[in-house]
């Protein structure tokens, strides 16, 4: 091929026509190709001048990655000096955003004639991901430092995109440092192994590192979440519980958290025909329910917000965050009973108070029809809208764990729902937060996919995310072992799962017979809940196979921990970090002797 040289190379550079291409993840909405690259001599010496502190943060993001990728051959600086730069790249502050969609968008544009490439941006986010995009123009050749040239245009279609995380520690800078490079909004710290109610040591130095990260690179958006029910119950009649409440909160603030939610999911005491019900008498005194007492929290904590001049985004996720609770089950099953009013009408009181009461601005988190929805529906949003008085709830996806049997976590599987077109412009603050970790071995591809469709969720494809996604993160050959390591992992507790549930439904069937011989002679609606019971232990009896004989069992068991064995010392060989987190993720074999 013939190499067109368009400029002297007295600055130790050439530009030369090539047909180049552009990968990243999540692929920006717009690339043109100027199929031209700059061919650096090494080390490369590039001039990024600096005129604030986002793009300090930014430069200094930079400078990581290349410390990183080539290993001092790329010499960034930020003023001038004796030594002529190869290349400028110059930082630009879009003023008139009228028709820019979010502050998270981002344009890089190419002068030759002056040799600048120019990353123009809206916020700090935006920013970061221009320079993100912008390193993937670089490549090594043997001595030299090729720059391929494109122009883009990007930007997400949902602007929050929260991703959950539960590094510890030791690990959140990897969290942090995975956000960035993927194009992750958020970063939400749970709460479980924290305490709402006081400043737990590990928390405090969590935060710490947090904050050390954010004050150098300016991002990620950090959600702090606290569950207000685990542990030790709030009373927020009590002016103490608040105010430990706050000073936790105030530690993350200080620290970079710039989101906040209140959880009151699963944890608080539940009374059928009542709800969710307070825990302490004075509470019971003071408000009239639950949502009562939570929307006056949230009012407190948001009048401190303000007196504090803090700025954080409030989420609020309450008992009642679908139709189908860890108490109520399916509430189709309610109807048409004598119980109906018993279930709905807690559920409407509450969703209706808190739809008139909730502090301006705050979230309400939602799941969607059911606490794992995989299809969303437009008359679902408008439903729970309804109930909200007109406040469009923000969905909680808890899909991650819905992929696969008899396992809870996504294991290398791309994140695929059926949701409106247009979800990204119904659903809440233009957003979802994922449940899940950000920090399994097994779940980090499946994050990025999930991204990918809050990127771009017209053109999103499951399989093309995650291939690029697993080869990313890992390498051809290791994606291949890994995608190995799935099916025989899978595999293996189908086999035990079946085998478990197969047994444990004629338990079930027992404790049914037993309750239809006490209601046999009461009215009609008894009856049907015995037949619907009946009917789901058929289903579920019915929904595995007949169990083998049990060596043959044995030997299927054994058989697929020798393959799996085998691929993770490939694994292993290649990469002992990746092992040692995969290691901890699997499935143990069963007690032979004691399972049926």
């Amino acid at each position: 091929m013939m190499v067109v040289i368009l400029t002297m190379d007295s600055l130790g550079q050439t530009i030369v026509d090539k047909n180049n291409s552009l990968s990243v993840q999540p692929e920006p909405k717009q690339i043109i190709n100027l199929n031209k690259s700059i061919i650096l001599s090494v080390p490369a010496e590039i001039l990024i001048p600096i005129k604030n502190d986002q793009e300090q943060n930014a430069y200094n993001y930079l400078v990581h990655l290349f410390d990183e990728k080539f290993n001092e051959k790329v010499n960034f600086r930020s003023e001038e000096n004796e030594i002529q730069s190869h290349i400028k790249i110059s930082l630009s502050k879009i003023i008139d955003t009228d028709e820019i969609p979010n502050d998270q968008y981002y344009r890089i544009r190419t002068n030759l004639e002056k040799n600048e490439v120019t990353i123009e941006y809206v916020s700090q986010t935006g920013l970061l991901y221009g320079i993100v995009t912008f390193a993937h123009f670089f490549e090594e050749s043997e001595n030299e430092i090729r720059i391929n040239l494109f122009e883009v245009i990007d930007y997400p279609d949902f602007t929050r995109r929260i991703m959950i995380a539960n590094p510890g520690k030791e690990g959140i800078k990897s969290v942090l440092d995975f956000a960035i490079r993927n194009k992750i909004e958020s970063i939400a710290i749970p709460h479980r192994q924290y305490s709402w109610y006081k400043i737990d040591d590990e928390y405090k130095e969590l935060f710490e590192k947090i904050g050390k990260w954010k004050n150098k690179y300016g991002a990620p958006s950090i959600m702090q979440m606290h569950n207000i029910y685990d542990e030790k119950h709030i009373e927020i009649s009590n002016k103490d519980d608040i105010d430990r409440l706050i000073e936790v909160i105030e530690m993350g603030v200080i620290n970079g958290a710039d989101k906040l939610m209140i959880l009151a999911d699963d944890t608080p005491p539940f009374k059928f025909g009542e709800g969710y019900i307070l825990t302490s008498g004075n509470d019971k005194q003071k408000f009239k329910h639950m949502a009562d007492a939570h929307c006056y929290l949230l009012n407190e904590i948001k009048e401190w917000f303000e007196e504090s001049d803090y700025v954080s985004e409030i989420y609020y996720c309450p008992p009642f965050y679908t139709y189908e609770d860890m108490h109520y089950g399916e509430m189709e099953l309610y109807k048409g009973t004598p119980w109906e009013a018993d279930a709905f009408d807690p559920l409407y009181r509450d969703l209706n108070y808190l739809g008139l009461n909730i502090p301006a601005d705050v979230f309400i988190l939602w799941t969607g029809p059911y606490v794992r929805s995989r299809n969303i529906t437009i008359e679902e949003i408008n439903d729970w809208t309804y109930h909200l008085k007109g406040i469009v709830p923000f969905l909680g996806d808890n899909t991650l764990y819905s992929h696969h049997p008899f396992i809870t976590t996504p294991m290398f599987t791309a994140w695929d729902n059926n949701l409106p077109d247009d979800f990204h412009l119904r659903t809440a603050g233009n957003g979802m937060i994922i449940n899940g970790n950000v920090n399994s071995e097994d779940s980090k591809a499946s994050f990025i996919t999930v991204n990918d469709y809050m990127w771009n969720s017209k053109s999103y494809s499951p399989e093309v995310s995650l291939k690029k996604a697993m080869h990313s993160l890992y390498g051809k050959y290791i994606a291949e072992l890994l995608l190995d390591l799935k099916e025989v992992e899978l595999n293996l507790r189908k086999t035990i799962g079946e085998r478990e549930l197969w047994f444990e439904s004629d338990n079930l069937w027992s404790i049914i017979r037993k309750i239809r011989f006490i209601h046999t002679k009461n009215p009609f609606y008894y009856h049907y809940n015995y037949t619907r019971m009946k009917a789901l232990r058929l289903q579920l009896k019915n929904s595995v196979p007949e169990p083998t004989d049990k060596n043959i069992f044995i030997e299927k068991c054994l058989t697929l921990d020798k393959k799996r064995k085998e691929i993770l010392e490939k694994i292993e060989i290649e990469n002992p970090g990746i092992f040692a987190n995969l290691k901890e993720l699997l499935v143990e074999l069963p007690d032979f002797d004691s399972i049926e």
